[in-house]
């Protein structure tokens, strides 16, 4: 959705347009005053009555700006100087706007809004994206007592970036809604906040009456207001309860909560405890919503980041840390090594010295979707995730590039597409050197196309500007973006991870100077950052297109002299910058490849210029100005002495024809003075002097011949003439509202000047007589710093302003006209059209009533021009689009072109070629592979087979072992049975006479009682009388006593009951939902492992391709040098093989006469070779089963271990058994001990008991038989604790009733100890098993061994028949040998026919006598057989040895496996010795491991 535009003229209400100088008449509509003569109210728009339409088109014909683009941050620390609106715009502060910035479509737009004299302080959010509010202040930055009204409004977003809960678009109203005022009109804002539904705002003000209010923006009320006395930084609403309000700052970190009963607000207990609190600095914080529940984070500048869930810390991450890991491996890490390593070099000291970095502060920190992200200093960005539990992870370590920036402000979208950062760094202030170089303070300016005026230096020392701070630190703002949700693509280098917004960057500081371009659509900017920016503004038609406006150069003039002034050639291919000494002038071509056409020193430079042709070149020094002509380099002539100024000059420039060089000067002269350059004299044709008039910047009218000047110490606008004084001049409303810069349009009839408040105002061209009163204004507020210069492109279209703050601001100049009786806005032809004439002369009334024929040839033909440049604009290039380059560039990057052709096709065809091999090798080595697996397939299914076969013999022969284990216990235990029963039978005998005699005892015992029960009766009956009041009481207090007892059990059993159902249905409760929280987390947690290990796998996969391709490309490299280094020798060979070839051939010659006379000498060799064969056969065939037998001894050698390896951990789990079963029959006895015990204490107490009872009832005095109740009562308390005693529970006993006490005790006794014996039974079973199963595991190993050393034993003695017969056939051979050598040696010495024969042996084919064929042929035949029996003796020679040596190798594996063998079963002799009770198992280990290191 397009912006509404604001347009001035149209709709004063929506730019906040004031108007000044006019006459007391309101409006009848809104009280507004009235302009003088003017038609309709500047406020309301409604019609003046009593006005004539001349009137009404005056008003209308003024034109308007609409603000269009922005280069620039505001730099004043606002946190939320940046907010992601949607997921793909930004909102930040530059000037007095806020701009919106959309990633997608590259283009900047603007919140439209009342800027009317408010600075921006604030802003904040809505969670839906609906509202933005934004805190003011009226005023300009530039204003340090900052007493302006505070404001906040509230405005709706559009609808592109609004949405609702579900994701669809809202309706919402555009503009500003409200406008809301706090109570202390004085205190600056400095955050916001919306609740989660956005009808409830809160703010806080700045020290010293820091306060919270909380506001219904809709009523425009304030519902609360609390003061804090506190300096509070950050504010943030809790997203799930809109009462709930957490304030931070530097040691204060509290929750404050909103009463909705009785509107106040109240501050909770800090987050920390009180101590903590003094010592932390808390930066930042913010909440994060994870599964409807909301975290407070907190980060502090120590590095921690705490979290809070309900006012209780569940996480405290310690950022160090996580940065030590993650920097731990990686280029960071091999950095530090390197620097360490290059310390240790040198030797720890100097420059390369290497130094630990400070830790990590913290500054900023920012919500995502799936956790927060944190920054700092050193370029530090820490992304983590925070689980449903408060669980918090780290995500990723990254560090700007530099690792300089300090990370300010952060804000992700809605889809964590991009998280936009606003960063600094920081570099040394200095000081202006104007301000101790002993120049004078000027303000100064700079001319723009027609008149146009920059802003003065840093200099000026006019009362009411604000002076520079002297900080030794300065900040350099950009912004970033980063893709928060693609941090693990991110860390791999896969992605961009900051990626500026404005990649040749922005200006901070003071822009000192500004100057557009007259045939390119190009602007130049220089200020206090040292550097030189162009930037580009699209043809009309164009504003839409992405990348509209941009920087196209950008380059740094200097390293410690700033620059003061500039000027553009018209051409657009060289740019002219002032330094301090120096004039230096840039040859502007591409980023790249632009370089300094020629430095000029000077003393005390000013301003510089071109001419609108481009030949001339106007500089100003001290007192004089220069012109020069700066592409031949020539000296045309300088102004200075009685034909010059008398004080410095400020500013120069060229009328526009070109006829006129003019310039101004500083107090005291305070002249401006205009010289004919038509002229042979160079004349002054244009001369002005206001002694103590400090004349800052002006602009020329050549056709009125007037100028318009800024005029210091007032800061006053003033138009003059030639030889006159003052003709008119505008005084500003306050010290504050001085004037700074200006431009004219005369071909619109507009002046535009810059106020340092930031604003620029539109008269009308020329200025009227009556000052102020006469000469009404429009005001359009732009920046929020004092404006340094202002310029109107070449037609007009776009007015550009800089200022202070270092903003770059483009305004669309909005004209209109009158031509056919309504109002209509200028296009860009008639613009064109309009400057054009005007520079030309041809605007003006003629005196000549022109014809209608020629006025219709000229319109005719001004329509064929423009029809032909559009239809050439489709496929030419215009001078926006050219680039001037040297001739050496342009044919270097030809001739790297070529280069790089060249390598492109040799690498081609080289890949090709490198390819088709290797498809060849790997389908080779594909059958290759297929058929090894096939073999191992088949092997591994016969292993298979023959475990499996294993598998059920051993399962066979263990079910035979446990059936017979199992009947050898059923058998002891029915005789076990037997033998208890018949003790049992006796024992049961034995008590039962026992139990009679008792009786018998207790029924004497009985008649006694009974005598002594009559004799005592009487005494009995008395004392129940003399205490039957003193019962009656006692039982009466007793019951009191039970039923208070009773009622208070009752309640606190119901209370328990209660509590225990409330506290089951809460855990239930609690249950319910951490189970479903963990269900969905462990399906989340799945999902994304599974996403994570599918993208490892394709990441890896693809680096493993990179590197493969890699090393194929290197290798065919080399395979390529070697094949050339190869060809060269293979020349030299070739050259060297036919020189041999030649020897060989003569020394053939003289081999096949020696073998005329060898072949008949060596007839009796073929007879051995028969012989040699048949033996060489043999060996093989004795081979053969050797190798066969090594092989059957490896498998067989694999099987023993792999069934010793079982054995043994068959062994130890039976072990473990017996060791449980141990402790189990230990603890059994140790209850059996116990239970004794107890059985053995509680019959003495009941001896005790009756003891007791009985001295009790026997009184033998009447005193004691009075005391007697008493004393039972406390006999009775006494052994109370025997009525708790329960006896063991029997099912096989006899019925309680039927049995005594004891009787039952000893049941019990009886019970428990048979399960003690059956228990002991089993574990002697278990345990003889198990000495059992090791016995024939030892006999089996034992027989296995004896195997084992007698195929040793066979081995040895194959091995020592393969030697002897291989040194058989050596002494053959050797035998062989020296025959062959003695008949040689025959044959050499011998006289006669042998040597005569060798020297005249015919040829091979030639003659002879038929005998000596016959002998030749022989010879022939019998030559190449020997030479083979040779080689045959050698092979089998070769052979023998490897066979000896690979025999040795295997005995010497084999050795060591049976050491092996012979070392567990020692290990296992040990272990069995030390467990085991029998000694013959011991023995028989002993004689085994004998038996092994015997063999080994």
């Amino acid at each position: 959705m397009a912006m509404p535009e604001v347009d001035v003229a149209e709709a004063p209400r929506k730019t906040g347009v004031s108007l000044e100088g006019s006459p007391r008449i309101q409006c009848g509509f809104c009280g507004n005053l009235y302009v003088k003569d003017a038609a309709y109210c500047r406020k309301c728009g409604g019609k003046r009555d009593g006005m004539d339409s001349s009137a009404d088109m005056e008003y209308d014909s003024m034109c308007g700006l609409e603000l269009t683009h922005a280069s620039g941050v505001y730099p004043l620390p606002i946190r939320d100087a940046c907010i992601s609106l949607g997921d793909d715009a930004l909102a930040f502060a530059v000037g007095r706007h806020i701009a919106v910035w959309d990633h997608v479509k590259k283009r900047l737009k603007f919140i439209g809004r009342k800027q009317e004299n408010c600075v921006i302080t604030a802003m904040a959010k809505s969670a839906s994206g609906r509202l933005l509010a934004v805190a003011e202040r009226q005023g300009s930055s530039n204003d340090s007592r900052e007493t302006g009204n505070v404001q906040i409004s509230i405005v709706g977003l559009p609808a592109a970036w609004a949405r609702a809960e579900d994701g669809s678009m809202v309706q919402q109203k555009e503009g500003v809604l409200k406008v809301l005022y706090p109570s202390n009109k004085r205190s600056k804002i400095n955050a916001l906040g919306f609740s989660a539904d956005g009808r409830r705002l809160v703010s806080v003000s700045d020290m010293p009456d820091t306060s919270i209010t909380y506001w219904k923006w809709e009523t425009e009320k304030a519902i609360a207001t609390h003061n804090v006395q506190l300096p509070i930084t950050r504010l943030h609403v809790n997203p799930k309860n809109g009462q709930q309000i957490s304030l931070s700052g530097c040691n204060y970190c509290r929750i404050w909560e909103f009463n909705p009963n009785d509107h106040h607000l109240r501050e909770n207990a800090s987050v920390f405890s009180l101590k903590e609190e003094k010592m932390t600095d808390v930066v930042d914080h913010n909440w994060v919503v994870v599964k409807e529940e909301a975290f407070l984070i907190v980060a502090t500048r120590e590095g921690h980041v705490h979290v809070f869930q309900d006012g209780e810390r569940t996480e405290d991450i310690d950022v160090q840390g996580v940065i030590a890991k993650d920097e731990s491996t990686g280029p960071k890490a091999a950095a530090r090594e390197q620097a360490k390593v290059m310390a240790k070099m040198m030797g720890g000291v100097g420059p390369t010295a290497a130094k630990e970095p400070p830790p990590v502060s913290l500054m900023s920190l920012a919500v995502w979707g799936q956790g927060f992200v944190v920054g700092g200093d050193q370029g530090y960005l820490g992304v983590f995730k925070v689980g449903g539990l408060g669980q918090v992870e780290p995500f990723g370590t990254f560090r700007m590039p530099g690792e300089e920036s300090f990370l300010w402000s952060m804000s992700a979208g809605s889809e964590d597409t991009y998280l936009n950062i606003l960063s600094y760094t920081e570099r040394d202030a200095e000081r202006d050197p104007t301000k101790t170089a002993g120049v004078p303070k000027m303000v100064r300016s700079a001319t723009s196309g027609f008149g146009g005026g920059r802003a003065s230096r840093q200099g000026s020392m006019m009362p009411s500007e604000e002076q520079e701070p002297d900080d030794d630190k300065e900040r350099v703002w950009s912004f970033s973006t980063f893709p928060v949700s693609q941090a693990d693509l991110a860390s791999t280098g896969q992605l961009d991870v900051f990626v500026p917004m404005v990649p040749m960057g922005l200006h901070h500081g003071s822009v000192n100077a500004l100057a557009t371009c007259h045939s390119r659509r190009i602007v130049a900017t220089c200020g206090n950052d040292y550097m030189l920016k162009l930037w580009s503004f699209p043809e009309d038609g164009a504003l839409d297109a992405p990348n509209a406006f941009g920087c196209e150069f950008s380059v740094q003039v200097s390293t410690y002299e700033k620059p003061t002034s500039l000027a553009v050639h018209p051409l657009g291919f060289q740019v002219a910058v002032v330094l301090q000494d120096m004039l230096r002038i840039y040859h502007v071509t591409a980023q790249q490849s632009s370089r300094t056409m020629f430095d000029l020193p000077l003393k005390h430079p000013g301003d510089v210029s071109y001419s609108h042709s481009g030949e001339l070149l106007a500089v100003s020094q001290n007192n004089d100005v220069i012109l020069i002509d700066p592409i031949k380099g020539v000296l045309v002539r300088i102004f200075s002495g009685s034909g010059g100024h008398l004080s410095f000059v400020n500013q120069v420039g060229f009328s526009a024809d070109d006829k006129m060089l003019l310039s101004c000067s500083a107090a005291p002269s305070g002249a401006i003075y205009g010289w004919d350059l038509e002229s042979e004299a160079k004349d002054r044709i244009f001369e002005h002097v206001s002694k103590g008039t400090d004349y800052a910047a002006f602009a020329h009218d050549f056709r009125r011949n007037l100028c318009c000047a800024i005029a210091r110490p007032q800061g006053s606008l003033r138009m003059i003439g030639h030889l006159n004084n003052t003709v008119e001049e505008i005084l500003p409303e306050g010290p504050n509202a001085t004037y700074t810069a200006i431009s004219l349009g005369a071909p619109i009839g507009h002046l535009f000047a810059g106020t340092q408040q930031g604003h620029v105002r539109i008269f009308e061209w020329p200025l009227k007589p009556g000052g102020a009163q006469a000469n009404p204004f429009i005001q359009v507020e732009l920046h929020a710093h004092s404006i340094t210069s202002l310029s109107l492109c070449s037609n007009g279209r776009f007015l550009y302003s800089s200022c202070k703050g270092g903003a770059v601001l483009a305004s669309r100049v909005k004209a209109f006209t009158f031509a056919s009786g309504e109002k209509e806005e200028l296009t860009p032809a008639l613009l064109d059209q309009r400057f054009t004439r005007y520079r030309r002369r041809e605007d003006g009334e003629k005196k000549q009533k022109s014809k209608r024929e020629d006025d219709r040839k000229a319109h005719d033909l001004q329509k064929k021009l423009y029809e032909a440049l559009s239809s050439s604009a489709s496929n030419t290039a215009s001078l926006d689009d050219l680039v001037m380059l040297p001739k050496s560039y342009f044919q270097e990057l030809l001739t790297e072109i070529k280069h790089l052709e060249e390598r492109h096709l040799s690498l081609k065809h080289e890949s090709e070629h490198a390819l088709e091999q290797k498809d060849v090798e790997l389908s080779d080595k594909l059958e290759q592979m297929q058929h090894e697996r096939k073999n191992e397939t088949e092997q591994h299914d016969e292993k298979y087979d023959s475990l499996f076969d294993q598998h059920k013999k051993a399962l066979k022969r263990s079910e035979d072992e446990m059936r017979k284990a199992n009947g050898e216990f059923a058998k002891r235990s029915r005789n076990t049975e037997d033998d208890h029963d018949g003790k049992m039978s006796k024992e049961f005998e034995k008590q039962s006479l026992l139990l009679g005699e008792l009786q018998t005892l207790r029924d004497h015992d009985q008649q006694k009682l009974l005598l002594v029960e009559e004799k005592h009766s009487q005494q009995l009956e008395d004392l129940r009388s003399a205490h039957e009041n003193a019962m009656r009481e006692w039982k009466t207090e007793y019951e009191k006593v039970c039923n208070l007892l009773k009622s208070d059990g009752l309640k606190f059993e119901e209370a328990m009951r209660q509590q225990e159902v409330e506290y089951e249905d809460q855990i239930t409760d609690m249950l319910e939902v951490k189970r479903a929280v963990l269900q969905v987390e462990s399906e989340k947690s799945t999902t994304a492992f599974k996403d994570a290990v599918s993208m490892k796998q394709t990441i890896s996969m693809l680096q493993g391709n990179i590197v493969e391709y890699t090393a194929k490309f290197e290798q065919s490299e080399r395979q390529k040098s070697d094949l050339r280094q190869q060809l060269e020798a293979s020349r030299e060979m070739f050259a060297n093989v036919q020189e041999q070839l030649k020897e060989e051939k003569r020394a053939l010659k003289v081999k096949n006469e020696n073998l005329g006379k060898l072949r008949e000498q060596m007839k009796h060799l073929e007879s051995f070779r028969f012989v040699l064969f048949h033996k060489v056969k043999m060996m093989e065939e004795e081979r053969d089963p050797l190798a066969e037998q090594v092989s059957s001894l490896k498998h067989n050698v694999r099987e023993m271990y792999s069934e010793f390896v079982r054995e043994f951990r068959n062994k130890q789990t039976l072990d473990q058994e017996l060791t449980d079963k141990k402790v189990l029959t230990s603890s059994l006895q140790q209850e059996n001990i116990l239970v004794t015990r107890h059985l053995i204490q509680l019959k003495k107490d009941g001896r005790r008991l009756l003891n007791d009872v009985e001295a009790i009832l026997h009184a033998e005095t009447a005193a004691e038989f009075e005391k007697m109740p008493k004393r039972l009562m406390a006999m009775l308390e006494k052994y109370k604790s025997l009525s708790q005693w329960k006896a063991p529970v029997d099912d096989h006993a006899i019925e309680p009733d039927d049995l005594t006490k004891e009787q039952l005790m000893m049941n019990e006794m009886v019970i428990q100890r048979d399960l003690l014996f059956r228990k002991n039974e089993i574990s002697k079973s278990a345990s003889t098993q198990i000495k059992r199963e090791c016995g024939v595991d030892l006999r089996r190993l034992s027989s296995e061994n004896a195997a084992l050393i007698a195929e040793m034993n066979t081995l040895r003695s194959e091995n020592r028949s393969l030697v002897r017969s291989c040194k058989d056939q050596e002494a053959a051979i050797i035998a062989m040998r020296a025959k062959e050598k003695a008949k040689r040696m025959i044959d050499s010495v011998g006289e006669g026919g042998f040597l005569a024969h060798s020297e005249s042996a015919p040829a091979l084919d030639g003659g002879g006598g038929a005998g000596g064929r016959g002998e030749g042929g022989g010879g022939m035949r019998l030559a190449p057989r020997l030479l083979a029996t040779e080689g045959r003796l050698e092979d089998l020679t070769s052979a023998a040895q490897v066979l000896r040596s690979a025999a040795d190798a295997q005995l010497g594996r084999l050795w060591e496996h049976l050491a092996g063998v012979g070392a567990a079963c020692e290990a296992l002799r040990q272990d069995l010795a030390d467990k085991a009770d029998a000694h013959h198992t011991h023995d028989k280990l002993v004689s085994i491991s004998g038996l092994v290191t015997f063999a080994v």
